[in-house]
């Protein structure tokens, strides 16, 4: 069946099939999808083996309730921040709101494609927030359709990511076709990386930290001793790819860079983990409007971040692509 009740960790899910892959969906966590992969393929969404999946609660800490894998997405802020230009109002929520809000969703076919549309509303910002996701009939593809819409009263600002986190591992490859500099945000395991520094890539990112790479391929060092990790941001060329060391499965993220003009990258080599936990290598490969993650320094020190005016709305679109070396 195309569209089926299933359960994740005992919530329910739904799942979108196609005889060429899987998304699975839970509505009660933020809409997260919690599966992306192809029927007879690897797992590419990255689960936290330490946070199991938690009934999302707005208030509460994304890194100690809700970082658990897959992908969520994020606005008006990733990182917490102050609202910009009202210091005096409480901050935003770190990775923002619309992992905790609670969304209307329906499910249907589309010209064959099964189909999940869902919609959720600010609560700090007058906004409507819609996804739909939609899987290709007869290749394997997911496409996304976003829309942000002003529901009346001031202005406001915003920045957007989505945040997948991949499942990666030493050997794993990362393309950014078209990227030759990224600017860092945050690092962690690399006193040669400060956060706003212009950077070539992929070597500046390699550098003694990892190995750098080759034609523009970034390769997922081993972990010998201390491992590193690092936030960094580039202007987006419209595709990122990330390739299997094992079989060669290739997950590959396009979106028009006029719509979604920025690209996040956080690589974790073995150099970060909520608390004292014992670190882990995963990456997020964001797709974003506005950049770094606060959306204060986005308005201010980098100058990245968009207002949304009454009457005004944003859309944007975003495919992912699962290929095997088999196709």
């Amino acid at each position: 069946m195309p569209i089926r009740q299933v359960a994740v960790s005992g919530f329910p899910a739904v799942s979108l099939r196609t005889a060429e892959l899987e998304a699975v969906v839970v509505p009660s966590l933020g809409m997260k999808i919690s599966n992306l992969r192809r029927t007879r393929g690897r797992e590419w969404l990255w689960r936290n083996p330490r946070i199991p999946f938690t009934e999302a609660v707005p208030g509460t800490s994304y890194v100690e309730r809700a970082d658990s894998g897959g992908w969520d997405e994020c606005l008006p802020t990733v990182g917490p921040s102050p609202v910009p230009g009202n210091p005096q109002e409480p901050p935003l929520p770190d990775h923002g709101e619309l992992w905790s809000a609670r969304w209307t969703s329906s499910v249907f076919e589309r010209d064959r494609a099964p189909t999940l549309a869902a919609s959720a509303a600010g609560a700090r910002f007058p906004y409507q927030f819609d996804r739909e996701i939609a899987l290709d009939p007869d290749e394997p593809v997911v496409r996304l359709r976003y829309r942000l819409r002003h529901t009346g009263g001031a202005p406001f600002p915003w920045i957007w990511s989505s945040h997948p986190l991949i499942n990666v591992q030493p050997g794993s490859i990362l393309e950014l076709p078209g990227v030759s500099q990224v600017r860092v945000d945050a690092a962690h395991g690399r006193p040669d990386l400060d956060a706003d520094d212009f950077v070539s890539w992929p070597g500046g990112v390699g550098g003694s930290g990892g190995s750098g790479g080759t034609a523009g391929r970034f390769h997922f060092p081993e972990m010998n001793g201390t491992g590193w990790a690092a936030k960094l941001f580039a202007d987006s060329a419209g595709s990122a790819a990330v390739t299997d060391p094992v079989r060669g499965e290739r997950l590959e993220f396009s979106a028009p860079p006029g719509e979604v003009p920025q690209i996040g990258v956080w690589i974790n080599a073995g150099g970060w983990a909520p608390g004292a936990g014992e670190p882990y290598y995963n990456l997020a490969l964001e797709p974003c409007i506005g950049a770094p993650d606060r959306l204060d320094r986005a308005a201010d020190a980098w100058g990245l971040a968009h207002t949304l005016r009454e009457g005004e709305e944003r859309t944007w679109t975003l495919e992912v692509r699962l290929s095997d070396p088999d196709d």
